[in-house]
Parts: structure tokens; sequence; C-alpha cells
């Protein structure tokens, strides 16, 4: 707290406990009505100036729920500004003109809590929670009137509905806000309590007063009085340090939810007991029986209403999930096996290489502890495919699949990578002669006659490139790598044969190291660069453009795929991504201020930056900074990111402030379709590995044509990556692709090269 605000706030505060406590010891009764009303102003007064520093210290994103509070303070504070003027005018009727001032802080309050709370929430969680409040409310509101409302009979239906609405306004305040924590999942701190104990503390408070008022046992200078500026004070500090943010810890919004299992229960229970205090109290209540009744009764039929819809939509969602596990089987099917020969495809080879270096690595006790990995591509194989037609080389294929499951006899994990490339996965081969001599029977028994139907007999051979971890890999990419420059070696040899991979690891080690010590100074010393590929529709119209991030080492180009997880594990990708989305917003803003029509510009996003506090208000400051509409861009995460549970609410979060969510890569990870159709996203990208062979491979045209049906169902946009020739483009318009990007049409350009070939002008101004 800043030292002015300090020395104001113990000035204030000090004027007002003397005030009170001189009220306690004046003499005079006129004394200390004055007395009571200048400690009340005071106390309302620094409540609601303590609200409006709340209020200016929190981002303008967040300011919903203090513009309310500020609001309630304030109406409060203008309810004693109208009291005093009405002591001063001796006019104290009750209600009085005051009491539309006091009364409606609460229920303004109260939906400004709702509003933002159900922003929140998704609609299959938002009906449920409606119910809970209504019920919660009402039952509160009923046991309320039971044990407040005076056995007597009130004066008018003014004075009735005066004492209805104290308990109504402040009480259901308080239990809103009360709800809305758990409901969202927000992390309790003490601002939290110390708003609810302000609500609380009103609502008590005036209760009591109005039955003072009518029963005129009202007294200035007593203990009393001080409620009402302790309430105020409480409210006021409490609103002073608020902060409504969603906890991102799983565990506690797991606790949040199975705590509102039981509102209901309790909202009944609430219920049952008022029932049996409205029968056996006094007679005398017969205008507002009714009213209390209907409380009970509807609190009742909500709760029951509730359990309703929840089992509802339980039945709802096994039916769906039991039709999502029938499908899931088949979609994991066509996603990780090859459809021609039956064995797992590249996706399932990857993952299945990665979990095998991976558990190789944490192996430290075992003495062998390599994973080999065998790539072996066909010779001659496209010359088959061009003269004797595509389905005598898909008959030739299977065969190939059916010859190495054979020759392996059990050995290893035979997966197909791509055309007429298989690899072979080993773990733990006993020795490289070992693997040498399994190799050689592939070369051998691969270069046997292959009997075709329909054309003969025909000869064609297969070569080999070998690699091993951790002799010369340091992990999976690089043990594929490896196998690729291994095969490649062999095939400039001659062919028809085999090659293992050798490099010197220390060298590898040491290029790392040293890409990582260069990378903490990159961003001070300008070495980054941001490229733009642009996006184009069906009708090759330029509907958006992806910003890549470049980086060059003594006029080197570094591959993003080298340093992206460099930058990841050190930490550096935080304000490295910061320096991304804000040269992003200001090279939007230059080409706007250029005259440049701009589309939506894609901005990728890492893991590490979703999980740092603020993230989504960093975000808003800077588009606001650069003068950017949110709309204008939009966030790209991996499938596996948003998939994350823990993430689910910061992606909401960043829907609500109004950015376009993207799938990025989409196909490569591990989706659950029930997951998928609660995220807040627009678009899926389709990830280039499957665009790259859609024209040849059925797996991955089958893959493609699957994602657009998705997509069309949940009512996405799908992105093309990768688009190289026209052959991939005709095939994604026919499937239903939005949009495409790709060396077809460009590779990545400066910004001055996007804008003069892929933008168009702004159409100028109108005149009249």
């Amino acid at each position: 707290m800043p030292f002015a605000e300090r020395i104001l706030t113990a000035v204030w505060l000090s004027t007002t406990t003397l005030l009170f406590v001189a009220s306690l010891w004046a003499p005079a009764p006129g004394v200390r009505l004055f007395l009571d009303n200048a400690s009340w102003t005071l106390a309302f007064g620094l409540s609601a100036f303590w609200a409006w520093r709340g209020w200016r210290l929190v981002p303008p994103a967040d300011r919903t729920l203090h513009t309310g509070l500020l609001a309630f303070a304030v109406l409060l504070a203008l309810g004693q500004m109208v009291w005093n003027l009405q002591v001063a005018l001796d006019w104290n009727s009750f209600p009085a003109p005051a009491d539309l001032l006091f009364l409606a802080g609460g229920p303004l309050w109260a939906a400004t809590v709702i509003r933002a709370t159900f922003a929140r929430l998704s609609r299959d969680r938002a009906y449920p929670a409606a119910l809970d409040f209504a019920g919660a409310v009402l039952a509160l509101l009923a046991f309320t009137l039971v044990v407040y409302l005076p056995s007597g009979g009130v004066e008018s239906l003014a004075v009735g509905a005066v004492l209805v609405l104290y308990p109504a306004g402040f009480l259901a305040a308080a239990g809103v806000t009360a709800l809305a924590i758990p409901t969202v999942g927000v992390r309790i701190e003490r601002a939290h309590l110390q708003v609810l104990a302000g609500l609380l503390g009103y609502g008590l408070s005036w209760m009591q007063w109005n039955i003072m008022v009518i029963s005129g046992t009202v007294q200035p200078g007593i203990w009393f009085n001080a409620s009402f500026s302790v309430s105020a004070l409480l409210l006021g500090w409490g609103s002073r340090w608020l902060r409504f943010e969603i906890s991102a810890d799983a565990d506690y919004r797991r606790e949040c939810d199975q705590a509102m299992n039981y509102v209901p229960l309790l909202s009944m229970t609430l219920a049952a007991i008022t029932l049996v205090l409205l029968f056996v109290a006094p007679d005398g209540r017969a205008g507002l029986q009714a009213l209390i009744l209907a409380c009970c009764l509807l609190v009742l039929l909500l709760a029951a209403l509730r359990q309703t819809i929840v089992v509802s939509l339980l039945n709802r969602l096994r039916t769906a999930e039991a039709a999502v596990l029938r499908n899931e089987e088949l979609l994991y099917r066509v996603a990780h096996f090859d459809a021609l020969t039956g064995l797992p495809n590249r996706r399932y080879f990857e993952d299945a290489l990665e979990r095998a270096v991976a558990g190789a690595a944490r192996d430290t006790q075992s003495t062998n502890r390599r994973v080999a990995l065998l790539l072996i591509d066909l010779d001659h194989f496209k010359s088959v495919n061009e003269t004797y037609g595509h389905r005598v080389g898909d008959a030739l294929l299977s065969e190939v699949a059916q010859r190495i499951t054979q020759l392996l006899a059990g050995q290893g994990l035979v997966s197909r990578l791509a055309n007429d490339q298989f690899t072979v996965m080993l773990l733990r081969p006993a020795s490289r002669t070992e693997l040498a001599q399994l190799a050689t029977s592939l070369v051998e028994g691969l270069a046997q006659p292959w009997d075709l139907l329909e054309v003969g007999a025909q000869y064609m051979g297969a070569s080999l490139g070998i690699s091993l971890y951790p002799d010369d890999s340091a992990n999976s990419v690089e043990l594929v790598r490896h196998a690729h420059s291994a095969l490649h070696a062999t095939k400039s040899a001659g062919r028809g044969s085999y090659r293992f991979y050798i490099e010197e690891f220390t060298q590898i080690t040491r290029d790392r190291l040293e890409l990582r010590r260069r990378l903490h100074s990159a961003l001070q010393g300008g070495e980054f660069t941001l490229v733009y590929q642009p996006q184009l529709n069906q009708q090759r119209q330029t509907v958006g453009a992806e910003a890549l991030l470049r980086w060059s080492v003594d006029g080197k180009v570094v591959s993003p795929d080298e340093f992206i997880p460099l930058a990841e594990e050190s930490g550096l990708i935080v304000p490295i991504g910061l320096w991304v989305f804000e040269t992003a917003c200001r090279q939007v803003a230059q080409w706007r201020a250029e005259g440049w029509q701009v589309p939506v510009v894609s901005v990728n996003v890492s893991t590490i930056q979703l999980r740092e506090p603020g993230f989504t208000q960093t975000l808003l400051g800077v588009t606001q900074r650069a003068g950017v509409a949110p709309a204008g861009l939009v966030l790209e995460f991996t499938e596996s990111q948003l998939l994350d549970e823990s993430l689910y609410a910061i992606a909401l979060d960043l829907k609500n402030a109004g950015f376009a969510l993207s799938i990025d890569d989409f196909g490569t990870g591990h989706s659950s379709l029930i997951k998928l159709r609660r995220l807040p996203v627009s678009e899926l990208k389709i990830d280039k590995v499957f665009v790259r062979d859609i024209a040849h491979d059925v797996n991955d045209r089958e893959i493609c044509a699957t994602v657009n049906a998705l997509a069309r169902t949940l009512g996405l946009e799908v992105v093309a990556e990768g688009v190289e020739t026209e052959e991939q483009l005709q095939f994604l318009i026919r499937m239903g692709c939005d949009r495409f990007q790709g060396w077809l049409f460009a590779p990545a350009l400066a910004p001055q090269q996007l804008a003069q070939q892929w933008l168009q002008r702004q159409a100028p101004p109108a005149t009249q």
C-alpha cells in the first residue's frame, strides 16, 4: 500500500473510531445521534474509497467484479448521505428514500457475481449451477424470513416489502458470493472472507435495525450501532485486496466440484427446517406464510429438477461415451495402423520409439539399455508402381510386410514408416554383430523373387540403415535421423546392403551446449526475426498468416526444432514467446497503418507460457498497447496442451478475452472426443505429416477426411499445413478443408514481402 494511502487510511479510520466512542459517552441524545451519523458516514465513505482503490489496481479486463463492488459501496455511501439529510429534516419515516439506495446494493452485487460466474462456465455446467444458486438463495431467504419477521402484523405492504427485501438483498448477495467461489474453483483468500463477512454484517445489522424501528427501540449511541461501520469497513478492506482468480490446481477444483454436489442437499435440509419452524411458530404471520411456504416448495422443486438434469446428463454422457468408445477403437486403428499392410504406422512407431528410448534412459542400472532402429527402404519400388500400376504396388507392399514379419520371427516392432519404407525397432539387442546378422537376413530375404499375380516373378531388393541409442543418438528424434543418414549412405554406396551410423557423440553434445549458451543472449542481441506464411482459402485468397520464429547464429539459420526445445527446457520460452506476440501485434498495427488489409495472424503458444500467472492479462495488455483487437489474433496450441485438464480454465479465459484458439498439429496427439467437444477452440490444423503423403497413402487420406468430418460436426474450421503440390490441394478441397498454407503458395516471408505479394490495399473511405 502506498505511503499516502496508508496515512489517509489511518487518519480516516481513527476519526471514525473516535466519533463512535464519543457517541457512547455523549450526554445529549441529539449529540449522540449526530456522532453516530458522522461515524457511519465516514465508514461508508472509507469503504467506497477502498473499493475504488481495488478497482484501480486490477487490469481493465478483470474489473467486472470490482465495478460491482464499487457501485455497491457507493450506493451505501449515497444512502447514508440521504439518511443524514432525513435526520437533519427530522423525517424518520419507515420506509424512507434512503432505503431505496441501501436496498439496491445487494441485488446489484449479486447480479454482478452471477454474470461473472456464468461467463466462466461451460454450457453443460451452467444449468445445474443455476439451479443450485436459485435453490440455495430461496432456502436462505425462507429461513431468514421465518426467524426474522416479527410475530405481529406490519403496518403496510410497503413496510412488509422493505422487511423482506433487506434480508433478501444482502443475504442473497452473501449466499451468491459464497456459492460462486467453489462453482468456478476460485482459491479462497482472506479478502473473500472479508467481503462475505461485510455482506452478512450488513444484512444482519439492517434486519435488527428494522425490527428496532418497528418496535420503537432505536437509540443513538449504543454498541449495536457500530455493526454498520464494522460491516462497511470489512467489505471495503476486502474489496481493496480482492482477486477473483481461478485456481490451476486440478485437485482443488475437483474438491470444489464435489462440494457443489452437496449444495442441493443443504438447501433441502434448510427448507425442511424452515417448514418445521413455520408450522410451530406463533400465529400472526398469515400474510407471509404463503411466501415462506412457496420458497420452501420451490427449493424442493429446484433440487429435484437439478437432480433430474444431472441424471439425464449422465445418461446422455454414458450413451455418448459408449458410442465414442466403439468408434475410438476404429479411429485409433485408422490413426495408428496402416490400412494397406495392417502394420503400425508412423505415428504409432514414433510414440513406441519415444517410450522405448525414455525407458532406456531411465534404466541406468542395466548393462544393456540399447535401442536399435533398422530403417528399410525398397530399391526401385517406384518403377514397379509406374510399370504395373498402384494396385500391383500395393500388393507388393503387403507381401513385403508379411516377409519382414516372417524373417524377424517375433523380434522387435515392425511398422510402415512411409510409402516404401519400413522400420524395425529392437530393445536390448545383444550386440552389433547380431544386428548385422539380422540385417543380412533381411537384405537376403527381401532380395528373393516376388511372385505377383498377373506380372509373374519380380526381383527387387532393399537397403538398410541402422542407428543405436545411446551409442550414437541422444534421443528418439536423433535415432531416426541417424538411421536415415545411414540409409542414404547405403544407397549412395550401391544399394542392396546395410550400414551402421557412426559419429562422435561428444561433438553432438558440444554443439547442443553451445547452442544453449547462445540462446541466452539471442533475444537481447536482436538475433530473432519473425516471418509470416500466408494462409489461403479455396479461392486462393489470403485469409490469414502464421507468424514463425527464425534464429540465425553467425549467419547460419538454426532450425526451430533444435532451439525451441532448448528454450522450453531453460524457461527462456516465456520471454521469447512474449517477444513473438508483441512483435506480431506491432506488425499487424504497422500493416494497417500502411494501408494493408490484414487478416487474422496466428501465433504459437507454449504450455510453459500458459502456466504463467496472469497470462491472459499480459496478452491483453500487449494488444491494447499495440492498438490491435484480440479477435484479430489466433493462438495456436498443440493438441496435448489443450487436452490437459488443468489448462482448460486458462484456455476459456483466453477465449472469453476475445482471442481465437486453434489446435496445431491435430492428429498427432491422443484426443478424447468428449474433451475435444468441451475445448473453446475455433479451428483445427492438420499436421503436415498427414498432408505429405495424402495423394499416395490411403491411411493419411482417411485421417485427413476423418479430421474434416469431425471438424464439421463440431462447427470448427480446418487449416491444412505443408501443402506442397496441386494434387494435395485438390484432395483437401474435396474433403472440405477451409484454409491452406505451404510451399505450393509461398514459403514464410518477411513482413514487407508478405504485404506486397499477398495482402490487399484497404479501400479509401467514401466521400460525401
